[in-house]
C-alpha cells in the first residue's frame, strides 16, 4: 500500500488547482458568443476559433487531470482495512472531483452541442495540444451514459448518508478546503433533470447514427463509484513499466549538477494528452543541501526542513510547485537533461529565484502574464530569465505568451545559454546517451531539421 497520507496531500493540492482552473460561467461568456455567431453564419473565424479551440484544450487538460487524481485515490479506497477517518477523507476528495467533472461536462454540453457547426468544430483534432478527434463527442457520451448517471447516483447517496461525517472533517487542515470546495460544486453536480437528461440522450444519439462509425478514441468519462464506496475511473494510465529504471537513475545523478533542467516523457498518451510536443514537462534539479550552501542559495527554515534527506528537485505538477525527489521526477520513459552556462553566482542566484516559487499552484492556463500560479517550464523561466546573460524568448500559443519543454530544448539544441548533457529513452531507446550523441538524438526526437549541431541554425519546430 502506499504511502496514504502523501496521497490525500498531494490529491487536496491538485483539487486545489484545478477548481480554480476549471472555467466558470463567466469565463465562458466570450467563447459562447464566438460559438453562437459561429452558428447563425455557418463557420468560425479565425480569432473565434482560437479562443472557442483554447477554452476546450485547457478544459481537457483540467479534466484529464482530475480523472489521474481519482485514479490515484481508487486503490486507496478498495483497501479494506482502511480506518474509516481515512476512508471518508479519500471518498471526499474524490467524490469532489467527481462533483467537478460532472458540472463541468453538463456546462460544457448545455451550451456548445445545440449547433452542428459548434459541435463539428470541438471534434476536430488539434496536433498543437495533443488532441485527438471526437473528444466533444467523448465528453457529451459521458454526460448521457445512463450506466454512467446510476454510478455516479451510487457515490451521491453514500455522501448523503455520511454528510454530516463529511462537513465534520472541515477544520481538517488537509482536506478542509476540499469540504468547502465540495460545498459549492454538490449541488449543481446532483441538479437532475429527466427531461433535459432526455434531451440530451436524444440528441446525442441521433448525432451518432448520423456519423454512422464508431469512434476508437479514448473515451474519458466522469469519475464514478460503486455503493461500496469503491471508486472507478474508466480513464487509467495503460499498466506498464516506466521504462527509466532505478539503475539509470543512478548513473544520471551522477551526471546532474545544480540548475540542470529534467525534460521529460511518458510513453503513455494520458500523461502527455493536451500539452504540446514530443517533449511535454520540464523540472529543476536543486542539488543537495551542500551544493546550495556552496552556491550561496539562502533556505527559510520551513523550506530548509522541506529539503531534507534526499529532496532534489524543483518541480510543478498538477499538486502545485513542490520540491520532489529524483526518483519521482524521473518515474518516466524518456528524458533529457540540459544545463545552463552560468557562473557559480549567476547560478545561485538563478536557484534562489526559483525556489522563491515553491508552494504556489499549478498553471492549468498555461499563461505566462501571472505568477501566483506556476506552470512546469515557468519554474526554470521565472528562476533563470535575465541572470547572467539568459534569455528566454516567449511564444504566443493561442494568443498567450508561453515557453514549452521544447521551447527550452531549442535553447540547448542551438547553444543559446544552455547545452546537452545526456538523453535516455528518446523513441523507445533504452540507453543514456551524453555528449554529441546525446545532443544529436535528442534533436531527432522533435527537429528534423537540428542535425548540423550546435553551429546549426534549424528553424524552431
Amino acid at each position: 500500500m502506499p504511502d496514504i497520507h502523501s496521497i490525500i496531500v498531494r490529491s487536496a493540492r491538485a483539487l486545489d488547482s484545478l477548481a480554480v482552473a476549471l472555467p466558470q460561467t463567466a469565463g465562458f461568456r466570450r467563447e459562447t458568443g464566438d460559438a453562437a455567431r459561429a452558428a447563425e453564419r455557418g463557420y468560425f473565424t479565425a480569432d473565434e476559433d482560437e479562443r472557442v479551440r483554447s477554452v476546450f484544450a485547457r478544459y481537457l487538460g483540467i479534466r484529464a487531470a482530475l480523472h489521474e487524481t481519482i485514479t490515484e485515490l481508487e486503490p486507496v479506497l478498495d483497501a479494506g482495512d482502511l480506518p474509516r477517518d481515512l476512508h471518508l477523507r479519500v471518498f471526499t476528495i474524490a467524490f469532489c472531483a467527481a462533483c467537478l467533472l460532472v458540472r463541468s461536462a453538463r456546462y460544457l454540453v448545455d451550451h456548445f452541442a445545440q449547433s452542428k457547426v459548434v459541435w463539428r468544430k470541438l471534434d476536430e483534432a488539434e496536433p498543437r495540444y495533443g488532441i485527438p478527434r471526437k473528444q466533444f463527442s467523448s465528453v457529451y457520451k459521458s454526460v448521457t451514459s445512463l450506466r454512467n448517471r446510476w454510478r455516479f447516483q451510487q457515490a451521491v447517496e453514500f455522501a448523503r448518508d455520511h454528510m454530516d461525517a463529511i462537513r465534520g472533517l472541515a477544520s481538517c487542515p488537509v482536506v478542509g478546503g476540499v469540504v468547502a470546495l465540495l460545498a459549492e460544486e454538490h449541488p449543481e453536480a446532483i441538479r437532475f433533470s429527466r427531461r433535459v437528461e432526455a434531451r440530451n440522450r436524444l440528441r446525442y444519439w441521433l448525432h451518432s447514427l448520423g456519423r454512422r462509425r464508431k469512434s476508437t478514441l479514448n473515451q474519458v468519462s466522469f469519475a464514478l463509484f460503486e455503493a461500496s464506496g469503491r471508486f472507478i475511473a474508466e480513464l487509467k494510465n495503460p499498466l506498464h513499466e516506466k521504462r527509466v529504471t532505478p539503475q539509470v537513475v543512478r548513473a544520471t545523478r551522477r551526471l546532474l549538477r545544480p540548475g540542470d533542467a529534467l525534460v521529460t516523457r511518458h510513453d503513455d498518451a494520458v500523461s502527455n494528452l493536451f500539452l504540446p510536443g514530443y517533449w511535454p514537462h520540464g523540472a529543476l534539479y536543486l542539488g543537495s543541501r551542500r551544493e546550495l550552501r556552496e552556491l550561496g542559495v539562502p533556505l527559510s527554515g520551513e523550506r530548509w526542513q522541506r529539503s531534507a534527506g534526499r529532496v532534489r528537485v524543483l518541480e510543478a505538477r498538477k499538486d502545485g510547485v513542490r520540491l520532489r525527489l529524483l526518483t519521482e521526477t524521473l518515474r518516466v520513459d524518456a528524458f533529457a537533461v540540459v544545463r545552463p552556462r552560468l557562473s557559480p553566482t549567476a547560478l545561485g542566484l538563478a536557484l534562489e529565484r526559483a525556489i522563491e516559487h515553491e508552494g504556489k499552484g499549478y498553471d492549468f492556463e498555461f499563461d505566462f502574464n501571472r505568477s501566483d500560479r506556476l506552470v512546469c517550464t515557468e519554474v526554470i523561466y521565472r528562476g533563470f530569465h535575465g541572470v547572467g546573460g539568459l534569455e528566454f524568448p516567449l511564444t504566443s500559443r493561442v494568443g498567450r505568451p508561453t515557453f514549452s519543454a521544447e521551447d527550452l530544448l531549442d535553447l540547448a539544441i542551438e547553444g543559446r545559454g544552455y547545452e546537452v548533457v545526456a538523453v535516455y529513452g528518446e523513441n523507445g531507446n533504452n540507453r543514456l546517451l551524453q555528449g554529441h550523441a546525446a545532443h544529436e538524438a535528442l534533436a531527432r526526437t522533435y527537429r528534423e531539421e537540428a542535425r548540423n549541431g550546435p553551429s546549426g541554425r534549424p528553424a524552431a519546430p
